[in-house]
This record gives C-alpha cells, sequence and structure tokens, in this order.
C-alpha cells in the first residue's frame, strides 16, 4: 500500500514551488517594462575596473574554499594530499552550483575525486558535511550581523520596523552563539534521530566561521563592485540583501537559484533601475559562475583523461602481464610433467 506523504514531507516542495512561482511572477513583471538590449548595453558599460574587482574576489572565493578543503582533508586524516583536496573543491564547488543540490552532486564530484586514492565513503560523506558547513555558518551570521548594525535601512528595504530587523538579526546571532557554545562545551556525538553527528572541534569551527565570512563577503563583494552608482547603499547593507536573495535561491532548489535571485534583488532594490541591476546580475553571474564552471569542467576533463584512463590503462597492462606470466608458469609445469613422464616410459622399457 503507497502511503500519502506526510506534511512534513511535502512542505519542502510547496515551499519551493511557492518561491519559484513568486519569482517568476516578479520577473515577468519587470521584464515586461524592459528591453532584454537595454540590459546587455549597461553590461558592456561596465568599466574595466569594476570587471577587474569583481574577477579578483572570485579569485579570493575560491581561494578561501580550496584552503579550506585542503584543511578537512587534514581533519578527516583520509589519503589524500593537500593539492588534490585544493582541485576537489576547484571542481566539486562551481559544478554542484550550477547543477544544484550541491551536496549530492558536488559530493558526488568528491566521491568520484576521492575515492580514487582510497579514501573510504564515510570520509567522503564527512568532506561533503564539512564542505557545506562554512557557507550556512557565514551566511547566518552576516545577516545577523547587517540587521542589526543596519537595522534602520533594513527596516525601510524590508518594509518592516527597525526594531523588527534588529530583534531577528539579534535572534540569528544568538543561534550562531548557542552552536558555539555547544562547540565548546561538547564532546560526545549528538543524536538526531536516527542520526548521529559529530561535532567539529572548536579549531575547526573558527576555521568555518572565518571561511564562511570570506566566501559570503567576497561574493557579495564581486556583485557589489558591478552595481551602477545609482544603488548608493554602504557594503554591509547590501551583504544583508544579497544574503537574503541568495537564502531565496537555496530554499527554491533551482540551480544557481536562477531566477529566485534576480527577483529578490529587484524586490529589495527598487530605487535601482531594473535594466541596470540586472546586467550587473548579468556579469557577476558570468564571473562568479560560468568562468570558475569553465574552469571545473575542463580540470575535470583533465583528470579523467590524464591522470585517470593512464592510470586505468597502466592496471590493464599489469593485469595482462600477470596473465601472460601465469600462463607461462602453466605451460612450464606441463612441460616438465611431459619430459618427466618420458623418462619414467624409458626406464620401464629398459627393464
Amino acid at each position: 500500500m503507497i502511503r500519502a506523504p506526510s506534511v512534513r514531507q511535502a512542505l519542502p516542495v510547496v515551499l519551493s514551488l511557492a518561491i519559484v512561482a513568486f519569482a517568476a511572477t516578479v520577473l515577468y513583471r519587470t521584464l515586461q517594462k524592459i528591453d532584454f538590449a537595454d540590459v546587455l548595453a549597461h553590461v558592456r558599460e561596465i568599466p574595466g575596473s569594476q570587471l577587474a574587482i569583481g574577477a579578483a574576489m572570485v579569485a579570493v572565493v575560491y581561494a578561501a574554499l580550496m584552503t579550506y578543503e585542503a584543511i578537512c582533508a587534514r581533519f578527516v586524516a583520509g589519503p589524500v594530499s593537500a593539492r588534490r583536496a585544493a582541485l576537489t573543491a576547484m571542481i566539486a564547488v562551481p559544478i554542484g552550483h550550477a547543477i544544484g543540490w550541491g551536496a549530492l552532486s558536488g559530493g558526488a564530484v568528491r566521491y568520484r575525486l576521492y575515492s580514487a586514492v582510497g579514501m573510504r565513503p564515510l570520509d567522503v560523506g564527512k568532506m561533503v558535511l564539512l564542505a557545506a558547513l562554512p557557507y550556512a555558518a557565514g551566511l547566518g551570521l552576516l545577516l545577523g550581523v547587517a540587521m542589526v548594525l543596519r537595522s534602520e535601512e533594513a527596516g525601510d528595504i524590508l518594509r518592516v520596523s527597525p526594531d523588527l530587523a534588529r530583534g531577528t538579526g539579534l535572534a540569528l546571532l544568538a543561534l550562531h552563539a548557542a552552536y558555539v557554545v555547544v562547540i565548546l562545551k561538547r564532546r560526545a556525538p549528538v543524536s538526531l534521530g536516527r542520526v548521529i553527528v559529530t561535532l567539529p572541534p572548536p579549531n575547526l569551527t573558527a576555521v568555518q566561521y572565518a571561511v564562511g565570512a570570506i566566501e559570503v563577503c567576497a561574493g557579495a563583494a564581486v556583485l557589489y563592485a558591478l552595481l551602477p552608482e545609482s544603488a548608493d547603499l554602504s557594503f554591509l547593507l547590501f551583504v544583508g540583501i544579497y544574503v537574503l536573495a541568495i537564502l531565496a535561491g537555496l530554499a527554491s532548489s533551482v540551480p544557481a537559484g536562477l531566477g529566485v535571485f534576480e527577483s529578490v534583488l529587484l524586490l529589495l532594490l527598487k530605487h535601482v533601475p531594473p535594466d541596470q541591476l540586472l546586467g550587473a546580475v548579468l556579469a557577476y553571474r558570468f564571473l562568479l559562475e560560468l568562468v570558475p564552471l569553465f574552469v571545473a569542467l575542463v580540470l575535470f576533463g583533465a583528470y579523467e583523461g590524464w591522470w585517470r584512463l593512464p592510470r586505468q590503462r597502466e592496471r590493464v597492462a599489469a593485469l595482462r602481464d600477470a596473465e601472460r606470466r601465469a600462463e607461462s608458469e602453466r605451460r612450464g609445469e606441463v612441460g616438465r610433467g611431459g619430459i618427466a613422464g618420458r623418462r619414467v616410459e624409458r626406464d620401464r622399457n629398459r627393464r
């Protein structure tokens, strides 16, 4: 008998569909008022200096992620070098972001690269979980800080009272403080139903928060550098807006939050001309998503072609050599048996 899905199982799907429908409505109404040629024109008008700053921030993002992956590989203590861990981050993160469901898609890439050098599936799972923690930590922490320190502007943009914005920010910071206290005080694993979770040590948690803050701030800086002058808002406040757009995209489960991210920015940055804002977002996606994805695919293809295939050929050649040796040994034994048999027959005839 097929069970009907429970409310808890259906809620994420309903939430995703609602977010996607809302984003589609916002985009449809906005795109009716603008010409896509104007958007492309604004992309071409972005100064080279701003593009260079955005590209530098992309490099900061991936440098932090590659360094963190190497630290995690040392923490897990598997047979993975720092160089392979950094390479894996450079491949898995862009592919996971582009496909969506980064823990699964990026996790599949990590399994492919780590299992090739003998890392156990359980340790690969630990690497996947550890890789997801900094971004979550950075998003929540920076959103809380932005709403507390820029509560007036945040309340105006979100159309809520400054006190509500400040209170929400304080609640987020309190959650992170509670998590840090648990990390500092508890050493035993935490049971979440049937799942047993081993908490990271304090020093690794500090690295996770630092990497998460760098990743989110540098990612926001890419788009901030590309915004037109009409945006006219502080970087800290923009980080809060950026985080809200990212969270909406993650909740929608749409690959790269495509459409959802843009719709939230259009809603929260109404004072920015839509064609200029979409032009900046288009350049942002090119720098932060398309270029790293292209690099990741090239690296993955190079790995499969120049590293894995030659070793597969070596294994096949070694297997064939082993088969030849076994066949030669078998023939040698048969030959020795035949000679011994003929000697016995000659002895019989002499007698």
